[in-house]
């Protein structure tokens, strides 16, 4: 009976799980981790150089990790080299040997490496003492040989192969940086791909793009590199203690339980979110007041350092090589926008076909959707229209919003000798923040932002009505009172000096007398 209870459970479980994983669509495996729209790489550490010792021998070092049982080493057309094997795995491994009589090859104590020589001669394996990670079998290499020409990560590998093609490295000491093992020209590596390591699916609708990155709890993965190929508002979730760097500079929304730089610009945690899909989709879609989720992916490699490209399925396909990424020329270091309103409520926003008379005052509202928690400050605006700019003067407007933008005033009055036309009005400005280790200030460098207006000189018109102000209206009113006081003065002045007059002139004669009406003559 306990035993039905317990499978019952599990099967509970599992459903519960398979239910919370399709909440936001059917994840499927990624061959190759890349497909039309998630590209996944992972960054080992290792590092290159020029280094060779006095008679011209290379030094290299090869970190095996999750060891194959079998797999090829292939030295034939190596240069006169030291090769380095290491592994911190415990598992046996062998390894099909085509040997080169200019290659000396060394083992590391505790890795457990065999050799299988396929023209039957004798083969001396030297042996290497340290061991432990692959930072002190560095330290041992560069202090037994005078320095390291590379490190290598090569994790379960089918073959490795030396190509013999020379390598030209600025650099002579060899420090371990997160790398991509590919674009070393002197060794060729095969690996056997991961299982289950990046999962995905993609939904296409209209409108703006959200895509969701998830690696669960329980995941190694700490340094994720993100290249993001389109405008797009991205949720990015990992372990505590992950971080994430975006490398792009384009219009992005933001979503992480984790530390971001952008451009080099720290983005605090907004939320907490955990790895169940249910509780990612709810705070995506509250977050960012949308109703549909473009891909969701959940990453499941465990390596220390990945990068990760992510594209728009409807525009373009991801390349099979991803070649690297550099911003454009002409892109800001950091995303800002800038919208103007024709009220000082900024509820009445300024298209681009608007035309603005420079007696107007115009409202300005300059924000970073990705920097939300960041202040913006304006160091100085113009306006450019070929050839002409002109130094605009702004006016900080208040705001007691949460999260609020930068907001501006500008008079186009400084354009009013000039015909009407198309001005570009731009500003100078940078991001400030505060920096979570120590809580001092960073800014970031002065950026432009622009939007073009249209601007119409006042032309006042002729026959145009007097204008009455508040003093005139006072005025008004004071003299009809004064008026008004004079006028009742005289009529009481009147009045009385008739009354005294008739009371002077009266006679016995004119009396009327009793019981007879007064004559009127």
């Amino acid at each position: 009976m306990k035993s039905i209870c317990c499978v019952l459970v599990l099967c509970l479980l599992l459903c519960r799980r398979s239910t919370a994983s399709e909440s936001i669509c059917e994840l499927k495996d990624v061959s190759g981790n890349s497909n039309d729209w998630i590209v996944l790489r992972e960054k080992p550490l290792g590092c290159w150089t020029d280094f060779q010792t006095e008679n011209g021998t290379e030094v290299h070092i090869i970190n095996l990790e999750d060891n194959p049982s079998v797999f090829t080493v292939n030295l034939l057309k190596a240069n006169k080299s030291v090769v380095i094997f290491t592994s911190s795995s415990a598992q046996s491994s062998h390894a099909m040997l085509f040997d080169n009589p200019a290659v000396s090859i060394y083992v590391t104590n505790k890795t457990s490496l065999t050799f299988i020589h396929p023209t039957q001669k004798p083969l001396q394996i030297l042996t290497a003492p340290p061991a432990g990670n692959v930072s002190a079998v560095l330290r041992w290499a560069a202090e037994t040989f005078g320095g390291v020409t590379s490190v290598t990560n090569a994790r379960n590998p089918k073959t490795i192969t030396f190509t013999g093609v020379k390598g030209s490295q600025n650099s002579s000491r060899c420090e371990l940086m997160p790398e991509t093992p590919t674009e070393k020209p002197f060794i060729h590596l095969e690996l056997n791909e991961p299982i289950e390591a990046l999962k995905s699916c993609y939904m296409k609708h209209e409108g703006e793009k959200l895509h969701i990155i998830n690696i669960p709890d329980g995941v190694t993965i700490r340094h994720v590199s993100v290249h993001l190929l389109s405008d797009c508002n991205v949720v990015l979730r990992g372990p505590a203690g992950t971080h994430w760097i975006i490398k792009n500079s384009l219009r992005i929304g933001i979503l992480s339980n984790n530390q971001i730089h952008l451009q080099s610009f720290p983005l605090r945690p907004r939320m907490a979110i955990s790895d169940n899909p249910t509780d990612i989709r709810q705070k995506a879609l509250s977050y960012f007041s949308s109703g549909f989720i473009s891909s969701y992916s959940e990453i499941r490699l465990n390596v220390t350092n990945v990068e990760l490209w992510i594209t728009d399925y409807s525009i373009s396909s991801a390349p099979t090589e991803v070649e690297k990424t550099t911003p454009s020329p002409t892109s800001p270091p950091f995303p800002v926008q800038m919208q103007l309103f024709s009220s000082p409520d900024f509820t009445t926003p300024i298209d681009n076909n608007s035309r603005v008379l420079s007696d107007k005052r115009v409202y300005a509202e300059i924000s970073s959707q990705t920097f939300r928690e960041a202040s913006i400050r304006v160091s100085s605006c113009w306006v450019r229209s070929t050839p002409v700019t002109r130094e605009m003067p702004f006016r900080e407007e208040p705001c007691f919003i949460k999260d609020c933008p930068k907001r501006l005033s500008f008079s186009f009055q400084i354009l009013q000798d000039l015909p009407a036309g198309s001005w570009d009005l731009e500003c100078a400005v940078k991001l400030c923040g505060v920096k979570r280790i120590n809580n001092e200030e960073s800014c970031t460098s002065e950026t432009p932002v622009k939007r073009n207006v249209q601007v119409k000189p006042f032309t006042p018109t002729t026959n145009s009505c007097f204008e009455f102000g508040l003093s005139a209206v006072l005025g008004i009113a004071f003299g009809g009172f004064l008026i008004g006081v004079l006028l009742t003065g005289a009529l009481w002045f009147i009045k009385i000096r008739t009354a005294y007059e008739g009371r002077g002139g009266e006679s016995c004669s004119n009396k009327p007398r009793d019981g007879f009406p007064l004559e009127i003559r």
